[in-house]
């Protein structure tokens, strides 16, 4: 029996034009596009731009399903839904089920155990393909959005087809319907189907394509992952699949536009970075040169890609593109958690060749076997039925995230609670207690003991009360207010996420002083008036603008300024440190409202994947020590804006408070002090409210 069909007619069957079924230049695209991703992976640094491999990868996609959907309706007058999809379920979800399970399996022996439960989410994301919809929404979340990469992250895109694979053949169906109905009016053999599948494309590309540009524009980070701004590259093969004929002639012109469309693939790897606004209007680079690829065909004669094309290994990576990209990212996060480095070039000949064996087992006994089987093929039912209960039985498999950190999180649990009743009963020695007396003790009890307790779930990281905070108008930093409303002594602070964290201990000391502290804190935007390099610069200049407003007519007594000081800025003609003028003229400006000024040099950096290193050295955290001169690189921005200043601006440096003389300790006085790759927790800041207090005090 099969799965229930949905049948479109389009007229009589349509004489079927002869068309290669075998189109070898695209395999060899599918090598580019793997390698590509593979050679990001391992060393962004030679790569920058090698993540536009999955662009080209999207529109292969779109090309070779619409073409296999065009084909279907043109020769037996109908789409078959149900049909179709099982055809999908049996390409991709063996392969990719049992990846994930291999890596269910193996991360448990190579993730931190802080990093397990994200791990379990971004498992069940990726089995039931909505990866790219919790990436979007941790990368606007932004105690999220630094979360350490998973064995699983590279599932988005994968994520991503799989809903264009859902949504497009009900476009190609209205499509064929309308075009159906065409013909039954005019009384004709069969519609415009070309006609009509391309106007339903274009009511996809062009809105898709149209959103991505703005929400690029906007400096929205969910661009990169949300399927809205990636319809477009798929949809966009769809189209070519409609239009493009195939000619042997034209050999000249095809051989220059292939060569172009490689060339332009080439640029973008090269030349676009992180940092670069993506997908929006970038995105056009890899798009239109793999469609110019595509479009070229199979090319001879001079400057002809087809001796490359025919190699047997381009054609075999090609082959094997698939599970080269399911098994290439878990190789280089195992290899990046354990060894805390980039790869050196003989390690990367050795992860590539694991990452290829790997995938030529699963390409030969994995992919091949259920593509073809007699079994998974007679029925398209069957087919679908045996997915899903397959992705359910790997689903339940990934319980083992949430029962190995469960483990150990009851007993870390009952050493956290002791550690708080010493805090709290006003022990000395609690965090930076510990590095006021000198001794950078790790651990304040008998047994080593950590507040906040590793394996909980979350970070640890301050975020102010926005019940307190008040929004004058759309768009203004919201002003929030702590301490004694009624005090005297009246503290501002500003700032971006950084001085959102060292305003915790700020209001620590103005409670208990009675001071009254207001806050204009905006995340990724440090008070300066020159912009950020980043979407959201000028907006940023802007809203301080308004707070400079908003303080003059406050008045307070004393003005916190914090930032993130590896942040980039534009140029503002420092002569110095890039950004140094911008942030003089804004202390200036704070100074201009009455208040004195006070600049907090940013804390110290420690390793990137601190919070995960102390749950995995729980008992020697000392191992997760970053050398000082390490931790400090970068750091001078604010002294040097607070020398340029024509105001008289305090420089409140806490450095002896995280590092000693050598290093700088992730644990110290029983305190977990950082929350991730940049932010100090939210029980290590308060520990820091004597120092703020002393320095406003006699500042």
């Amino acid at each position: 029996m099969t799965a229930a069909a949905t049948t479109v007619r389009a007229g009589p069957p349509a004489p079927v034009r002869s068309r290669r079924r075998f189109l070898p230049e695209v395999q060899a695209l599918r090598a580019v596009a793997v390698l590509l991703v593979v050679a990001y992976h391992l060393r962004p640094d030679l790569v920058p731009g090698g993540y536009i491999g999955v662009d080209v990868f999207f529109v292969i996609s779109g090309f070779l399903i619409t073409g296999h959907m065009i084909r279907d309706v043109r020769t037996s007058g109908r789409l078959r839904l149900g049909h179709f999809w099982a055809n999908r379920a049996r390409r991709i979800l063996p392969a990719s089920l049992v990846a994930i399970l291999a890596v269910v399996a193996t991360a448990p022996f190579f993730i931190p155990l802080a990093e397990l439960r994200n791990v379990g989410r971004q498992a069940l994301g990726s089995i039931f393909y909505v990866q790219n919809w919790l990436l979007a929404a941790d990368s606007v979340d932004y105690s999220n959005s630094e979360n350490a990469q998973t064995p699983f992250q590279h599932f988005w895109s994968l994520a991503v087809e799989e809903q264009f694979y859902l949504l497009w053949p009900i476009v190609v169906t209205v499509a064929a319907l309308v075009s159906a109905r065409i013909a039954r009016r005019r009384g004709a053999a069969a519609g415009p189907l070309s006609v009509c599948l391309v106007a339903a494309f274009l009511l996809v590309i062009v809105p898709s394509f149209l959103w991505s540009v703005a929400l690029v524009g906007e400096g929205d980070p969910s661009a990169y992952f949300v399927t809205t701004t990636r319809l477009w590259e798929l949809g966009l093969g769809g189209l070519l699949a409609v239009v493009l004929r195939y000619t042997d002639g034209l050999r000249p012109v095809r051989a220059v536009l292939a060569l172009a469309g490689l060339a332009a693939i080439a640029v973008g790897a090269l030349t676009l970075t992180e940092e670069s606004p993506f997908p929006g209007t970038a995105a056009l680079l890899p798009v239109l040169g793999s469609a110019a690829v595509i479009a070229a065909g199979r090319t001879s004669g001079p400057g002809s890609l087809t001796p490359l094309v025919d190699l047997r290994p381009v054609q075999w990576v090609g082959n094997v593109s698939y599970s080269l990209y399911l098994w290439h990212f878990p190789v280089c996060v195992y290899f990046a958690v354990q060894a805390g480095r980039l790869p050196t070039k003989f390690e990367v000949l050795g992860l590539l060749a694991v990452m290829l064996v790997l995938s030529a087992a699963s390409y030969r006994w994995v992919e091949q076997p259920f593509r073809t089987s007699t079994w998974a093929r007679r029925s398209d039912r069957r087919a679908l039925v045996a997915s899903l209960v397959g992705m359910g039985l790997v689903a339940a498999s990934t319980v083992v995230f949430w029962i190995t950190p469960a483990a150990r999180e009851d007993v870390w649990d009952q050493r956290a609670g002791e550690v708080s009743r010493l805090r709290d009963a006003g022990d000395e020695r609690f965090g930076a207690g510990s590095a006021r007396d000198g001794s950078f003790a790790p651990f304040i009890t008998d047994e080593p003991a950590l507040l906040p307790n590793p394996a909980l779930e979350g970070k640890p990281l301050w975020l102010t009360d926005s019940a307190r905070c008040s929004m004058p108008h759309e768009g203004a930093t919201a002003m929030c207010e702590y301490g004694d409303p009624e005090g005297d002594f009246v503290v501002a602070v500003v700032g971006d996420s950084h001085g959102r964290m060292f305003a915790q201990p700020v209001i620590e000391a103005a409670e208990e002083n009675g001071w009254r502290v207001v806050t204009f804190l905006r995340n990724s935007c440090p008070f300066s008036l020159t912009p950020r390099t980043m979407p959201n610069g000028e907006e940023c200049v802007g809203a301080n603008e308004d707070v400079l407003e908003r303080l003059g007519e406050l008045q307070p007594d004393a003005v916190v300024s914090a930032f993130y000081e590896s942040s980039r800025f534009r140029d503002d003609g420092s002569s110095g440190v890039r950004g140094t003028v911008g942030l003089a003229a804004a202390y200036d400006e704070l100074a201009a409202t009455g208040a004195r000024v006070f600049a907090v040099k940013d804390a110290p950096s420690p390793r990137g994947d601190v919070f995960a290193c102390v749950s995995e050295n729980y008992a020697d955290p000392g191992e997760c020590a970053v050398p000082r001169a390490e931790a400090l690189e970068g750091r001078g921005l604010t002294e040097a804006a607070a020398a340029e200043a024509d105001a008289d601006v305090t420089v409140i440096d806490l450095t002896d408070r995280f590092c000693t003389e050598t290093t700088c300790p992730a644990v110290i006085g029983g305190a977990v002090v950082y929350a991730d790759g940049n932010h100090i927790s939210d029980v290590y800041g308060p520990s820091l409210a004597p120092d703020f207090a002393r320095e406003l005090a006699t500042g």
